[in-house]
């Protein structure tokens, strides 16, 4: 389906959001013109009051820049309210269960809880336990939102989805799983170079291909030909240790000007940022007219807003 074809009705029909494989290629649609209108009354002066009288809890194991910035500040343009609660500033750090955290925060008036850094089976458990919208803000094996950012992103880059080809290089992360879900529902070719052993999980892969063409190969030159998109991530993800093993075998998956010639002559380069310059990718890559991720980091904040403003208000 075209993007530009579909007439929004800016409802979901999900309490809460932990995987792209939860959504349709229309519910992808109704977020990305959410963010679409968000943005545009930002850009004027203008904030919608969607969360007045609610509190975000903002829940996260693990360190954030971008996730967090476009939380706070997020929440505070739509008129409502947060608390930041550091995992090891809770009883979780001390053994708590999910269980008992999540009928705790519901029971104190939260309206959504954003958990970032915990294992997907540790946030369908909590889920399971409350009543109010749960966000997965990064999971070992999906990042819905960064993903969700970046469609959004391309969007207004390339002004379609649909048939346009995007080709991941590097580490087969959640990120790239994401990629995979997220691409496919909107009609994207998606192809991954990765080395072996570092490929996506094959059940992201079967799904994606229910969908889209999904490529998935070692071969760099197979993977970015024709390709619109040029994305990649950084090769040590967060919670994992320092492997240099790991570093080496990536480490010609690196994105070079070289690899962005066998691109298309108008492809974007996309990365979710932190970036290690001169590892992942060329700093003349990553600062050249062809990069776009800061606009990406701009955009987490307009489609935090309209993942929150969708979900609180059902």
């Amino acid at each position: 389906m075209d993007i530009n074809k579909y007439l929004p009705k800016y409802k979901l029909n999900h309490r809460d959001l932990l995987d792209l494989s939860q959504l349709s290629g229309e519910e992808i649609f109704e977020i990305l013109y959410a963010a679409r209108a968000i943005k545009k009354r930002y850009l004027v002066g203008e904030n919608s009051h969607a969360l007045k009288g609610k509190t975000v809890a903002l829940l996260f194991d693990n360190v954030s820049t971008r996730t967090r910035i476009a939380f706070e500040l997020g929440i505070r343009q739509l008129g409502g309210d947060f608390l930041f609660l550091p995992k090891r500033e809770t009883q979780l750090s001390r053994g708590e269960s999910m269980k008992d955290t999540a009928a705790m925060l519901e029971r104190y008036g939260i309206s959504c809880v954003v958990l970032r850094g915990f294992l997907q089976a540790e946030m369908e458990k909590f889920v399971s336990h409350c009543t109010i919208p749960v966000i997965n803000g990064i999971s070992e094996g999906s990042h819905p939102l960064q993903v969700l950012s970046d469609l959004f992103t391309i969007w207004e880059a390339k002004g379609r989805l649909d048939n346009l080809k995007l080709t991941y290089i590097g580490d087969g992360n959640n990120v790239a799983n994401s990629l995979i879900i997220g691409g496919s529902k909107v009609n994207m070719d998606v192809a991954i170079a990765s080395p072996g052993g570092y490929s996506p999980a094959r059940e992201v892969v079967e799904r994606g291909m229910q969908y889209s063409n999904i490529t998935i190969t070692g071969d760099i030159d197979e993977a970015v030909k024709d390709a619109d998109i040029v994305y990649t991530d950084v090769f040590i993800s967060m919670n994992e240790t320092d492997d240099e093993e790991k570093k080496r075998r990536l480490s010609r998956y690196r994105v070079t000007k070289e690899v962005m010639a066998k691109a298309k002559p108008d492809a974007l380069f996309m990365h979710c940022m932190p970036v290690h310059r001169g590892e992942e990718v060329s700093e003349d890559v990553v600062d050249g007219p062809q990069s776009i991720v800061y606009t990406q980091a701009e955009n987490r904040l307009h489609l935090n807003k309209a993942v929150l403003a969708l979900l609180v208000r059902q």
